[in-house]
């Protein structure tokens, strides 16, 4: 709903409206440095929609599974959550939305501001945050994580293809090295601080001198910074960027459609069921972890 929605808000509404032929400043992160640039608002935002949507098409085919196989043999509901790139996505973001909103209660219980959007028009609003997920994916993620586990895995000599390397280190070393050169324990020792790296900086950046976030967003942005860092190593940059665009456009958008146009009261049903969702994945990965311990 939300990807048919979004465009209805930026092009067809009296808000959309307003931003017609306005630019804005954007960024493009790498390495976790900003480089602005200036653009059409209603055509970047189209533009990136389309990458989204496709990004969304392709990881709903890949994987171990794939999802219109599992329901047609109806077994989404019992299948492993985390066998199908997109269903690995919407089970990280929403194990995610818990830990952040565990993070965010914690921190208004002691004191602690997050702070707010800044007031503007929806639709420009729409536009700036739809296109946090994919530059900012690329600068902290694969510019951070990706570029870096490549020097010091030494990736080059191992005859693999850097782009495939990029796109989706841990799974493109599983596949393409021989059990004997792939050493699982010396994989994780690179990528988990670079991961816990990754987040820190990405939570710093949210707290930056010309941000409008109050030093408590750094702690929410850095826990869903090491989860999309996973996202990013364990699976792909498109698992990534879409739990990103989870945060910044699904969410957002339903939002900006009740409270301007009309109230359908579905974001209060999205947000209860991504919640359980999450809660129940967390008791899950518990639950397995305590079984094997005990096994």
């Amino acid at each position: 709903i939300s990807f048919v929605l979004g465009p209805y808000i930026v092009f067809n509404t009296s808000i959309g409206k307003e931003i017609v032929g306005k630019s804005s400043d954007f960024y493009i992160f790498f390495i976790g440095l900003a480089f602005s640039f200036k653009s059409n608002m209603q055509s970047l935002f189209i533009s990136e929609w389309v990458i989204y949507l496709s990004i969304f098409t392709i990881l709903a085919v890949t994987g171990k599974e794939q999802v219109s196989k599992l329901l047609k043999e109806k077994r989404a509901l019992i299948a492993d959550p985390f066998s199908n790139n997109l269903m690995a996505a919407i089970s990280i973001f929403s194990i995610t939305v818990v830990i952040v909103l565990v993070v965010d209660w914690i921190q208004y219980n002691v004191g602690i501001e997050t702070g707010n959007l800044p007031e503007m028009n929806p639709a420009e609003l729409l536009c700036i945050i739809s296109h946090a997920p994919l530059s900012e994916e690329i600068g902290f993620r694969l510019s951070l994580i990706g570029i870096f586990s490549i020097i010091f895995l030494r990736v080059w000599r191992k005859k693999i293809s850097l782009i495939d390397y990029l796109i989706a280190p841990i799974p493109t070393l599983r596949s393409k090295l021989k059990d004997t050169e792939y050493d699982e324990k010396r994989v994780h020792a690179i990528f988990l601080p670079l991961i816990l790296a990754s987040g820190t900086i990405f939570g710093l950046a949210h707290i930056m001198p010309s941000s409008v976030w109050e030093v408590g967003k750094a702690t929410e942005a850095a826990f869903a910074g090491i989860m999309l860092g996973i996202a990013y190593s364990y699976y792909n940059i498109g698992v990534a960027i879409l739990i990103h665009w989870a945060f910044n456009y699904y969410s957002n958008t339903l939002y900006i459609f009740e409270e301007n146009f009309v109230n359908i009261g579905l974001s209060n049903i999205m947000d209860t069921t991504i919640i359980l969702l999450g809660s129940i994945l967390i008791l899950r990965i518990i639950l397995a972890n305590v079984i094997l311990k005990n096994r």
